[in-house]
């Protein structure tokens, strides 16, 4: 098995890769092991998991990885960065990647948070609520942004987790990120996600890919 460590920024991605992409990933020959990133300590001095993170918090949190795991890749949400170094995920993966220069890490960075993958599948919040309140107006605001979820986005004030906290007050209900987040990704399914996420999908093809360059190379 090929030994994969996926830095992650907080529980709900950790759950998210274990539940669900971990069993997809299996059938590549790859070991999956979902890990925190350490982002602060408290004032004792402990390591608290999750949170702000920011390219000096993750530098020797991956460096350690690296040295640990045939491969490295990241799962962050770009509004997850604090005093962000690039104006875009491709500039910030590119930035991450040339921190280390090392074939065996595969930076990604979701566009732009967690909850974009939430959008694949407006109609499940009909089956889920047996209300269809949420699954129009998502409707109407993946059609604002022609079909490609993962720019629905317009400021950090209407990010995917600003409206899909919106859309749950509209029918009484609150949205905690990590009760539902890991809950509605698993259930909308891997497939129907990589469908409609297309940048999402390319990363899942690289890490895909990984078994057979191992193979190749024997």
């Amino acid at each position: 098995m090929i030994r994969v460590a996926i830095s992650v920024e907080g529980q709900t991605e950790r759950e998210f890769v274990k539940k669900t992409l971990l069993p997809h990933l299996e059938q590549y020959n790859l070991s999956i092991t979902p890990i925190i990133v350490t982002t602060s300590k408290d004032r004792c001095g402990r390591k608290n998991p999750g949170g702000c993170i920011n390219i000096d918090r993750i530098k020797n949190e991956i460096k350690k990885l690296l040295s640990s795991f045939d491969y490295v890749t990241t799962f962050y949400d770009f509004y997850g960065f604090s005093k962000r170094p690039a104006n875009n995920v491709d500039e910030l993966e590119e930035i991450l990647f040339n921190l280390f220069n090392n074939r065996k890490f595969i930076p990604y960075i979701q566009k732009y948070e967690f909850e974009t993958l939430l959008f694949s599948k407006p109609e499940y919040f009909n089956e889920l609520f047996g209300d269809d309140t949420i699954t129009k107006e998502m409707q109407k605001i993946i059609e604002q942004f022609q079909d490609d979820i993962e720019s629905i986005n317009d400021s950090p004030q209407t990010a995917p987790s600003k409206r899909i906290e919106e859309l749950f007050e509209k029918i009484g209900e609150y949205y905690n990120k990590v009760f539902y987040g890991e809950a509605i990704a698993s259930e909308i399914g891997l497939e129907t996600i990589r469908k409609r996420a297309k940048r999402f999908d390319r990363w899942l093809e690289k890490l895909e890919a990984l078994s057979w360059l191992i193979s190749s190379n024997l």
